[in-house]
């Protein structure tokens, strides 16, 4: 059987504590993506669904710390040095960032900000990778790239800054691409041009998408598995028609039900009630409990394993061992 793109085995993610001890964020975090595959991640935020990305392209913040492997081409890139890291960003991991105007630089034009990597990276003129710049313009579907290439962040909408995003992540060519909300604050039409995309681009090139998004639609479209996270806890994996049609977890049957659809006069949205909790108040026992409508008292005991119910499914509920309600 041929290695995984990444393979990610029993990652945890802690941050220092006022008492000089560390606290956990994240915890029992696993997956595998092969080259070519769409991986989806879902939840609430809060549940753990950036930070996790983060952590894959060694972003954390000073504060925060990892354990376990992260496996990128057989290299565990926790135990990569800075200079090491700095090689592999880029290079065979690009990111788009949920944010695009925080994250472009205000003091820079577009054309020179996607050229900066080729440059460093590539060690490509200034001239050409400007010129390449154009071209990944182009190929995001920018209209007018050669004029926009010389235009300033602020002055570009949301939809041309996410586009100028993606040929950053785009510009080295990576194995790899990871989307945090990349359609966040964009309205219906232009949404659909950035998916479409986005996928036209993964295939053109052959590369892995991991994509983070609350929008079950996107990920539906877009994704062939889905994760779905819960206060830094996998709670449910499979494939994605699987995950949307025949929930396995209490948690997902909640986000499905609270989509958005039309109602009758008078009819109210559902919801799941209550809120993420932080990881300092989590609940013992299932992460999920004290929101759960099918809870047990066995519920609030011990935190359920995580259990491959079938081949290519994997679920974290007490359900899953045989437990019923009385």
């Amino acid at each position: 059987m041929d290695e995984p793109l990444l393979r990610i085995d029993d990652l945890a993610i802690f941050i220092d504590g006022p008492d000089g001890g560390r606290q956990p964020i994240v915890a029992d975090m696993a997956l595998t993506l092969a080259a070519g595959e769409t991986l989806g991640i879902v939840g609430e935020s809060g549940s753990g669904k950036s930070l996790l990305s983060l952590a894959v392209m060694g972003l954390l913040p000073a504060a925060v710390h990892a354990t376990g492997r992260i496996l990128l081409e057989g290299r565990d890139l926790l135990a990569m040095g800075d200079d090491a890291l700095c090689s592999v960003r880029g290079r065979r991991i690009g990111m788009i960032f949920q944010e695009p105007l925080t994250a472009l630089n205000p003091a820079m034009t577009v054309g020179d900000q996607i050229a900066e990597g080729m440059v460093i990276q590539q060690g490509l003129s200034w001239r050409a990778a400007r010129q390449e710049a154009i071209v990944l313009l182009d190929r995001v579907r920018m209209p007018d790239a050669a004029r926009l290439s010389k235009t300033y962040p602020h002055a570009l909408s949301g939809g041309q800054r996410q586009r100028v995003g993606i040929a950053i992540a785009l510009a080295m060519k990576p194995a790899l691409m990871i989307a945090d909300e990349p359609t966040t604050a964009l309205d219906v039409t232009v949404q659909a041009e950035v998916l479409d995309i986005l996928d036209d681009l993964r295939r053109d090139a052959g590369m892995a998408l991991i994509l983070v998004s609350h929008d079950l639609g996107v990920i539906a479209r877009m994704c062939a598995r889905t994760l779905v996270l819960y206060a830094g806890r996998r709670l449910e994996e499979g494939a994605t028609r699987d995950v949307l049609t025949k929930p396995l977890n209490p948690y997902t049957r909640g986000l499905l039900r609270a989509v958005p659809r039309r109602q009758p006069e008078g009819g109210r949205l559902q919801t799941i009630p209550g809120t993420v909790p932080s990881f300092a108040a989590r609940p013992a026992g299932c992460c999920f409990s004290d929101r759960c409508p099918d809870r047990i008292d066995a519920c609030h005991a011990d935190e359920p394993p995580w259990t491959r119910a079938t081949p290519g499914r994997g679920v974290r509920c007490i359900r899953a061992h045989g437990e019923r309600a009385p």
